[in-house]
């Protein structure tokens, strides 16, 4: 009997975006993309979404997909907990569009958005990463850096 070796799902991109919509037609639309970096006014900030637009390649069959979010301070958020997904038959490519809403920023620092496909007893994991910064202490270290607000 011949062993039967399953090729892991190829992770071809994330963007990071504040929405996603679909087109008359079938166009599907990003709007407000980041790259990577989400700057907000403070740390404590709830944003209203975040979008996350992902392909995968060499995908082939049933599999169940989970999403989740870990926070600098190691909080993690299930966004999407083994979700059943049929890719169809001749298909290779799967799109998935992932919204977190509403999307609490507890800290500054990277984000891991981690996301696992299974198929029967295979389990895949994906990393992506981001970062959030604070406006205010960004703001602050500029002016620090320019000697504003300092005596002459």
């Amino acid at each position: 009997m011949q062993e039967v070796q399953i090729k892991a799902p190829k992770h071809e991109f994330t963007l990071l975006c504040d929405d996603i919509r679909q087109e008359v037609g079938g166009k599907t639309s990003l709007m407000g993309l980041y790259d990577h970096h989400i700057v907000v006014p403070q740390v404590g900030y709830v944003l209203p979404k975040v979008c996350f637009y992902t392909r995968f390649s060499r995908m082939d069959g049933q599999f169940k997909f989970g999403f989740s979010i870990v926070a600098p301070n190691g909080d993690r958020k299930d966004i999407i907990r083994d979700s059943d997904v049929q890719i169809p038959d001749g298909a290779k490519e799967g799109t998935f569009n992932v919204i977190a809403s509403p999307f609490e920023v507890s800290a500054e620092g990277i984000y891991e958005v981690i996301m696992s496909l299974t198929k029967g007893a295979d389990r895949f994991e994906y990393v992506y990463k981001f970062a959030i910064s604070d406006a205010q202490r960004l703001q602050a270290e500029w002016e620090k850096s320019q000697g504003v607000g300092a005596a002459n």
